[in-house]
């Protein structure tokens, strides 16, 4: 009975040391380390036209300040910026990118969409991904997406800014000056044909300015020297498609001591440059000013939807229509009517991005 007795106290002595081993074990036990997210890596190669001054200067340097602020944001993520002054040097970049191996995607922004054609498909059948900024390579397939501002859109908005300043006047004879013949400015030509009256008469061919203020300023000079009395006072409008065309008119029509009266009542324009706006601020001509947003700042977007793309996340900073990124724009005019007159415009955080590089 004894014996029976100890062996049952012996085995529950066991049982409880055991149990309370295990306890012990749990509560001092380290917790299993969680899972680690892994840290996505990727590269991106920026691949831009050179300049250092003017609209494409000022993008190139909105484009590796957003890539420095990206990459602080994203660990793990690499973003060379490539710039070139001709077609060709873009088409080296694309394929020293290429022969690397290790890039995940490429945003374009060519300095000629049909010259970088081939440059762009060798992309696409290296299995990176494409980004193509600003310009158009028509009828291209396999990309991401197409990101620019809305020249359509700022077209039709100009059109509709003239047809409502004018619409006491019966006849409106104008001129029109762009910047080259690519996709830029056609869509923005188509956008402003499609809306404005009839009355509006074109007085001349289009200029073709290579966006230079210079080259612009030649061509007004030139139309006055050619033109009578009469044929100057009756012009009421000028069109142009950037702010530095308007500086180089404005410097022709400035400086203009010939016998006419300068009756020009509106520039219109596509930009929102500062240094535009103080020449209308300081003109003694009594002609207004109406520009349409569209600056160095957009190619941010360009790259915010590359990362966006990459990262798998929602893209928000531009309106998808028919397959391309569309970035909105908005009117600034001294001559009312606008979204913004000066100072408003000045004052909103628009303006603080697109100077943040500063004075440029």
């Amino acid at each position: 009975m004894r014996r029976f007795l100890s062996l049952i106290l012996t085995v529950a002595m066991v049982v409880l040391l055991l149990a309370g081993c295990g306890s012990n074990n749990s509560a001092t036990s380290p917790e299993e380390p969680k899972e680690q997210a892994e840290t996505k890596s990727f590269k991106i190669g920026v691949v831009i036209p050179s300049g250092d001054h003017g609209f494409t200067g000022e993008s190139v340097a909105h484009a590796k300040m957003e890539a420095e602020a990206l990459m602080t944001e994203y660990d793990g993520l690499e973003i060379v910026v490539k710039d070139g002054l001709e077609a060709s040097d873009q088409i080296t970049s694309i394929e020293n990118l290429l022969a690397g191996g290790d890039v995940d995607l490429i945003m374009l922004w060519p300095m000629e969409g049909e010259a970088l054609r081939s440059a762009a498909q060798s992309i696409i059948d290296s299995g990176v991904e494409l980004v193509v900024y600003d310009r158009l390579i028509s009828n291209f397939e396999g990309l991401v997406g197409e990101i620019m501002g809305d020249n359509v859109g700022i077209g039709k908005m100009m059109g509709e800014y003239i047809n409502k300043y004018y619409a006491d006047m019966d006849s409106v004879q104008y001129l029109r000056f762009v910047g080259d013949s690519s996709t830029v400015t056609s869509q923005r030509n188509e956008g402003m044909d499609e809306v404005i009256e009839p009355k509006f008469k074109q007085v001349a061919n289009t200029f073709v300015t290579d966006w230079s203020t210079e080259t612009a300023q030649g061509q007004m000079e030139d139309w006055l020297n050619a033109h009578t009395v009469e044929e100057i006072e009756e012009l009421d409008l000028i069109v142009t498609h950037d702010d530095e065309i308007v500086d180089g008119l404005m410097n022709a029509l400035e400086a203009y001591s010939g016998p006419a009266k300068i009756n020009i009542k509106l520039i219109t324009s596509v930009g929102g440059r500062e240094d535009t706006l103080v020449k209308f601020e300081n003109t003694k001509l009594p002609v207004k000013f109406c520009t349409f947003y569209f600056a160095p700042s957009f190619i941010r977007e360009a790259l915010r939807l590359s990362v966006a793309h990459l990262y798998g996340e929602e893209y928000t900073g531009a309106n998808l229509v028919n397959g391309q990124y569309l970035i909105p724009s908005f009117s600034i005019s001294n001559a009312g009517d606008a979204t913004y007159d000066f100072e408003e415009y000045r004052n909103s955080d628009i303006y603080k991005e697109r100077y943040s590089i500063g004075k440029f």
